[in-house]
């Protein structure tokens, strides 16, 4: 998806709007500037104006002279009607915080509040930039300027002018998209959602790579592949078995949720959904696993610094568990601090890791909207989807433990 959105009126302001296309694709790219001719014929007009707007970094509102007065051909003024699509672009930017910026074109003004509907009060207030006729290239350059350095939209341009290489770009992006995540999930997962059959194979591999990446963190943090005595030989082989298991054991309990949830979402009427809720639980279950696995690290770690010994004491106890459970459960070691040298660092350490756990969750819920925008959905059929999916889960959890 996009990252700039034009928003316009054709009978208002197409010629404008078509030339500021043009400079803002021919600096961006033309996959970073969206307007209405990039809808694919048959697509449902609400539902792609809604994932492309929650999607988008900045929505750029072309005001020209007309634009508060144009009217239908019944003479009512289109802004009046709810169903209006440069309302609808609006209004679904405000509620999503989306940055909103008027661009006025040929002479046009900032309209008051008290002219637009209560709905789109708050677009009175939002700052507006002026192209002018006579200064049109000056006006756009400057434009283009505060995209740049108040929104961090990329160039497409710029290895050629910087020298930069096709693989130090596409790390960039990476990183680029990486952090977006980690602060705006949402937008983000919206912006892998463009209809096309390499969606999937985005989400595949972002979840592939997350899991890849968290299995690395508990590898070397609890020196999982390195058994005591062992060759190097025997320490390869240790690693990428250990690597191997976990990657396959993440991705079948990954793809188990996601077709739970794609079932629940199924049976609160939004038609074939495993796609859709693939996508979406692919980017909220890698970031989540991520989370989980840096905060572990940073326990396992404070635990080590106690305690040396612990973890090895907790793998005996969990052999012997199988030949006597009960036993095992009551010879179960026990943590002290009172003699550990380094019981400061330690707790430093501990607080770090419920830091990050607490703000993983927090993570979680606010890209679990995404689900929400992903279907074109109320927030209560969306939590209805999800109360559903919860349930399922605590049933084969229940099933499991009664039946085994």
């Amino acid at each position: 998806m996009a990252e700039i959105f034009l928003s316009y009126r054709r009978q208002d302001s197409q010629s404008a709007t078509g030339r500021l296309a043009d400079a803002l694709e021919a600096h961006f790219g033309d996959e970073r500037v969206f307007r209405d001719r990039e809808f694919v014929a048959g697509e449902d007009f609400v539902d792609a104006i809604r994932r492309s707007v929650q999607s988008a970094t900045v929505l750029l509102v072309v005001v020209g002279r007309h634009w508060l007065d144009a009217a239908d051909a019944q003479g009512r003024r289109r802004l009046d009607d709810p169903r209006d699509f440069v309302r609808l672009e609006i209004e679904l930017a405000l509620a999503a915080r989306i940055a909103v910026v008027p661009v006025l074109v040929e002479g046009a003004t900032m309209p008051a509040a008290a002219d637009l509907p209560a709905s789109l009060g708050a677009f009175a207030r939002c700052q507006a930039v002026e192209l002018s006729d006579s200064r049109w290239r000056y006006d756009v350059e400057q434009l283009i300027t505060a995209l740049q350095a108040r929104y961090a939209i990329d160039l497409d341009s710029a290895p050629a002018r910087s020298g930069e290489g096709p693989a130090t770009l596409a790390l960039t992006r990476v990183a680029s998209d990486l952090f977006d995540l980690a602060l705006h999930p949402t937008r983000l997962i919206a912006r892998q959602q463009t209809g096309r059959a390499s969606d999937s194979a985005r989400a595949l591999a972002f979840v592939v790579g997350a899991i890849w990446g968290g299995n690395m963190l508990l590898l070397f943090g609890f020196d999982i592949g390195n058994p005591k005595g062992s060759s190097l030989g025997q320490a390869l082989a240790a690693t990428a078995s250990w690597l191997l298991a976990g990657e396959v054991a993440g991705l079948l309990f990954a793809f188990l949720l996601a077709a739970a949830l794609a079932l629940a979402w199924r049976v609160v009427g939004s038609g074939p959904a495993f796609r859709r809720a693939g996508i979406v639980f692919a980017f909220i279950y890698g970031g989540v696993w991520i989370g989980l696995c840096t905060g572990m690290v940073l326990s396992g770690s404070a635990v080590q610094l106690v305690d040396s010994t612990f973890f090895a004491r907790v793998l005996a106890m969990a052999h012997a568990s199988a030949a006597a459970p009960d036993a095992a459960f009551a010879a179960m070691p026990e943590l002290r601090w009172g003699d550990a040298p380094y019981g400061g660092i330690a707790a430093v350490l501990l607080v770090l890791a419920a830091g990050l756990w607490a703000a993983t969750f927090v993570w979680c819920v606010a890209a679990w909207s995404a689900f929400r925008n992903a279907f074109a959905t109320t927030r209560a059929r969306s939590w209805l989807a999800t109360s559903l999916w919860l349930a399922m889960l605590a049933a084969v959890v229940w099933l499991a433990k009664n039946l085994v």
